[in-house]
């Protein structure tokens, strides 16, 4: 349970892959990207630092830290690119009483003009588990290949999966990115089709009440989104998930709030750099 949890972090409209969750593909459906405003409202270089709490019952506590960056991938010698990262990495009381390390690095490479993903890596080392997952995108051909290595068992060889995309994807992370660019109002839905293992999977996000959000990086004005990615749509699990983005021109994610099995995980943005 805790493992799963940990994972959850990444999710921040979302953020966030579910290593070994349960996940029903739906029929693709294939569509044209939409209109990116430029500029966009991240620059690269900018970095957010988050905290992850968890609650349930009378449990409750930091059980690890999230990063995200943003990176121009010219400097990887592949021009017109973006490169997004995130670092998950376990911290506090539980993660140690249970005994679970967890150091994930997720990586999406996005076009600079439509955002629309190249290629999704994972690294994953939770404990035990250390395991490499690739998937490129052919926006051409309308193609993805999709790689999974066990880092741990050097003999066995990677298992390969190609199947049909559409030329405009993303995974959860590069989603997270792209809903930043969107002018987001009230009662707005954004559709957004995700690439994870070979499979797509719609999801919607939908555009609610604005608030006030305070958080250890200020008090910030927002728009609460609701993630539909749970009841079959990109995790079979019954759940709930809610992001504030500051309703500025920036649309910087400064919580993300995630219930599930009944438990809570919260994701607060502690810097902005």
């Amino acid at each position: 349970m805790l493992k799963m949890l940990l994972a959850l972090m990444l999710i921040m409209a979302q953020a966030v892959t579910f290593a070994g969750a349960q996940v029903a593909p739906e029929k693709i459906a294939y569509t044209a990207g939409p209109k990116i405003h430029q500029p966009l409202p991240f620059k690269t270089g900018e970095t957010l630092f988050y905290e992850v709490g968890f609650s349930k019952l009378i449990f409750s506590g930091v059980i690890g830290e999230l990063k995200m960056r943003v990176s121009n991938a010219e400097d990887m010698q592949k021009p017109g690119l973006l490169e997004i990262t995130a670092d998950v990495t376990s911290k506090g009381f539980f993660p140690k009483l249970f005994g679970i390390k967890v150091n994930d690095r997720f990586n999406a490479l996005v076009s600079s003009s439509d955002l629309g993903l190249q290629t999704s890596t994972k690294i994953l080392e939770e404990g035990k588990f250390r395991r490499e997952q690739v998937s490129v995108i052919d926006r051409e051909a309308g193609r993805v290949s999709f790689t999974d290595r066990d880092l741990d068992n050097k003999n066995a060889g990677p298992k390969v999966k190609e199947a049909a995309s559409p030329s405009w994807v993303h995974d959860m992370l590069s989603a997270c990115y792209f809903v930043r660019t969107q002018k987001l109002n009230e009662g707005d839905v954004i559709p957004i089709q995700i690439s994870d293992g070979g499979e797509v999977f719609n999801i919607e996000v939908v555009a609610e009440k604005r608030e006030e959000v305070k958080v250890d990086a200020g008090k910030f004005k927002a728009i609460k989104l609701n993630a539909k990615i749970f009841d079959g749509r990109y995790v079979k699990r019954s759940g709930e998930m809610f992001v504030w983005m500051s309703d500025d021109a920036r649309r910087v994610p400064v919580r993300a709030k995630i219930k599930t099995s009944g438990a809570t995980i919260t994701i607060d943005l502690k810097k902005v750099s």
